[in-house]
């Protein structure tokens, strides 16, 4: 069965994850928790939606959608520096700057690993998958230097310099050569797979290109705004038949079949965060792939009321673990700390 562990900030905790860490192929599952407190969007949105879908309420879809893409927007009219009628509240600001360090630090918590492993015979990359929409992790990944960054947007797809996204892309590697000795090495490498779409996804064609366009500065009023400006947004949301596009569909089952299949390597290790498993979808994929005895999942709970919840969900699999940090909340600053404890001890 699934087991409990506390961590303490002990010797044996430091000695423990260093050990995970270093002898491992490293997936990261992150959730909308890990993007609190800027974008704080309460109950389960996907499942809110889906239950209009299925009630014929299209009205009503496009307004609960509407209200949830501008909560997820707005954030980002301040990160990309874009003028506002009315100021940003002196909250608001320091909410969106945190969640910023936040994402900056977990990047440079990866390089740091990646840097600090001792094995040839494992990639220098970490995978992180993600239900989130939002920019957090592109913005960070624009303040990181020391690691290639990618996100699925390495072709162009014309000389304009518009970028494709090729889900190949997360099977390449980067290695930098010497001039004057015959060397090779790998450079450490973060891919970002976005399993439900993303802000900066746009429908070309056939293609999905790299494109920022769906932030508002009017109201939209009528139901037709509404809905128009939610469907010139390439995610994966809940929808009745007639609007799903089949490029995304496409896309979503490869992104799904590309989690499976690293969850499947040998010596695999998934770290989710600010993840509640509510997608039926990745839930019956994290469990069909724990089969794998090689595989190990650790579930980083934000509070200790939440631990139980992790437990009875994964009871009848012993190679999953819940972390949680006793009488305070494991947030993400503190998931920054522990995956990289040992990483002092040089």
């Amino acid at each position: 069965m699934a087991t409990k562990r506390v961590f303490y900030g002990q010797d044996n905790d430091r000695d423990y994850f260093e050990r995970i860490f270093q002898s491992a192929n490293i997936n990261f599952l992150i959730g909308s928790g890990a993007s609190l407190p800027a974008i704080n969007v309460l109950g389960n949105i996907e499942n809110e939606l889906q239950e209009l879908v299925n009630s014929e309420n299209e009205v009503g879809y496009f307004d609960k959608a509407t209200d949830f893409l501008h909560s997820v927007w707005t954030p980002h009219k301040y990160m990309l520096g874009l003028n506002n009628v009315v100021p940003f509240p002196p909250d608001f600001i320091n909410n969106v700057d945190i969640v910023r360090k936040n994402y900056f630090d977990f990047l440079s918590s990866l390089e740091k690993i990646l840097n600090r492993r001792r094995t040839g015979l494992l990639p220098r990359r970490i995978n992180i998958f993600t239900t989130n929409y939002d920019l957090f992790i592109e913005d960070a990944a624009t303040r990181n230097n020391n690691i290639i960054f990618n996100d699925g947007f390495r072709k162009r797809i014309n000389i304009w310099g518009g970028c494709v996204f090729d889900t190949g892309c997360f099977q390449q590697t980067v290695s930098a050569t010497g001039n004057l000795y015959n060397y090779k090495v790998e450079l450490p490498t973060i891919n970002l797979i976005k399993l439900h779409g993303s802000l900066s996804w746009f429908k070309y064609n056939t293609d999905i290109i790299y494109r920022i366009m769906g932030i508002i500065d009017k109201t939209l009023n009528s139901d037709e705004e509404k809905k128009a400006w939610v469907l010139s947004h390439s995610l994966i949301l809940p929808r009745k038949e007639k609007f799903k596009e089949t490029v995304l569909q496409n896309i979503y089952y490869d992104l799904l079949r590309s989690y499976a299949n690293e969850l499947d390597k040998e010596a695999t290790l998934l770290v989710v965060f600010g993840f509640s498993f509510a997608d039926e979808h990745l839930e019956m994929l994290t469990k069909k792939a724990l089969r794998n005895a090689t595989l190990k999942m650790i579930i980083f709970s934000y509070s200790e009321t939440s631990v139980q919840s992790y437990m009875d969900k994964f009871r009848d699999y012993s190679n999953v673990e819940v972390v949680y940090t006793p009488g305070k909340p494991l947030n993400f600053s503190a998931l920054n700390h522990i995956i990289t404890c040992y990483l002092g001890r040089i």
